[in-house]
């Protein structure tokens, strides 16, 4: 008879397939069937573009299920490609999880998905090796959704060039994000992001030039705190019963935290027991947010769900910080000069975000680490503008760009080679 590991625990796509059904369910409980229904209909078919909460639209019932759905979506595209789960793995689930609560939905992430296949095809190569960045491209789906449901052109030729614009973007950023990485060398953990920015410009021009502008939302839910709280603690005893239940090495909590291990796959050296690390990044978020006193709504519960997933692959609880640090000294420095409220909504989402940069503070220090955070937030407030909102990994994007203006600058004090 196998036991509870062998059988559930040691596959990370059982451990967040049932975490995604628990999702579905507890949305059906939240709000009626007809209304979930409903609230899925407002999500697959009406604009969603940064920053367009799903909460706030459709029901926080409907939200819940559709990041589930989102979320089964990706496994059964890894399943069906026999990827092999890596620490990235955990973190796209993570992500999906996350902005399934803002702009991604079952509908207009299958054909970004579909174009990964189609790409691997051209190319020669195992859709295994291309379904993840084709699965992180999906932070392109507003475009889609813009496209087939928002763009005005006659019903059946919106869907079919609104599927068409899935395929090219599933298609293009493989070789996009690959060519991209080496300009932030590796220290930004959302490199898809970063790709899709420029992917997501080349894209907003085109629709400019045809006059097809699109123009960012600002949709925001408000008074969910207890539910999403509720929430953000179940998700992340989840992991972490998950984590002490599985076999491995016995890890001291000090390990759990600092992390010290050259490569970002924690998931690749301390397999299941990174879960508990996952969980232990929840916590330390909904800490957070209590010290900041910020309020909970679709985009900061999925930037909170994002750096959990990667709890796995790079997120260090001791080398975020540093970023973290940064960024909410960047936002003081805002309230200081400007009078902006410090926890406003936009703040916290980039601040959680930004520990995209963590690889960076890990290599560099607390101080540059700090640098990092503080120009995340700069950016990340300021450039959505340049693809239109529809890059919903718009802090990946900024976490590359802060890299590499950083990158050369560090590089010249420490005396490296550029």
């Amino acid at each position: 008879m196998k036991t509870l590991h062998e059988a559930f625990l040691k596959s990370p796509y059982r451990v967040h397939s049932l975490l995604f059904v628990i999702f579905i369910i507890a949305g059906f409980l939240y709000d009626s069937p007809i209304d979930v229904i409903n609230g899925l209909r407002v999500i697959f078919t009406n604009a969603d573009i940064l920053v367009t909460d799903y909460i706030y639209t459709a029901g926080f019932g409907a939200a819940l299920v559709n990041s589930g759905l989102s979320g089964l979506l990706v496994v059964a595209a890894l399943v069906i490609a026999r990827h092999e789960p890596v620490g990235l793995t955990m973190g796209t689930f993570g992500l999906t999880m996350g902005i399934g609560f803002f702009g991604k939905n079952p509908l207009n992430m299958l054909p970004i998905i579909l174009g990964g296949f189609l790409y691997a095809k051209f190319a020669g190569k195992h859709y295994r090796e291309c379904v993840l960045r084709a699965v992180l491209a999906t932070c392109l789906a507003p475009a889609v959704t813009q496209v087939a449901f928002v763009s005005g052109l006659p019903m059946v030729v919106s869907i079919v060039v609104g599927i068409g614009v899935g395929l090219l973007i599933g298609f293009l950023i493989n070789p996009v994000a690959i060519h991209d990485e080496p300009a932030h060398m590796g220290y930004n953990l959302y490199n898809v992001g970063f790709a899709a920015g420029f992917l997501g410009m080349a894209i907003f021009a085109f629709f400019s030039l045809i006059g097809a502008s699109f123009y960012t939302l600002e949709y925001w839910s408000s008074g969910y705190d207890l539910q999403l709280i509720i929430l953000l603690v179940a998700v992340s005893i989840y992991f972490i019963v998950c984590g002490v239940l599985s076999q491995g090495e016995k890890l001291s909590l000090r390990s759990l935290i600092f992390m010290h291990k050259n490569d970002n796959d924690y998931f690749r050296q301390f397999r299941e027991k990174s879960y508990i690390h996952m969980g232990i990044l929840g916590f330390a978020c909904l800490g957070l947010m209590l010290v900041l006193r910020g309020e909970f709504n679709g985009p900061v519960i999925g930037a909170i769900l994002s750096v959990i997933g990667f709890g796995a692959f790079g997120k260090a609880l001791f080398s975020a910080a540093p970023v973290v640090f940064g960024a909410i000294l960047a936002a003081l420095a805002s309230w200081a000069v400007v009078g902006a409220q410090f926890n406003q909504r936009g703040f916290l989402v980039a601040i959680f975000f930004s520990t995209c940069l963590s690889p960076f503070a890990k290599k560099y220090g607390v101080g540059w680490g700090i640098a990092a955070g503080f120009l995340h937030l700069s950016l990340a407030m300021n450039i959505g503008g340049f693809h239109g909102g529809m890059n919903l990994y718009n802090n990946g994007f900024a976490g590359g760009l802060s890299a590499m203006i950083l990158l050369p600058i560090v590089m010249f004090f420490r005396r490296e080679k550029v």
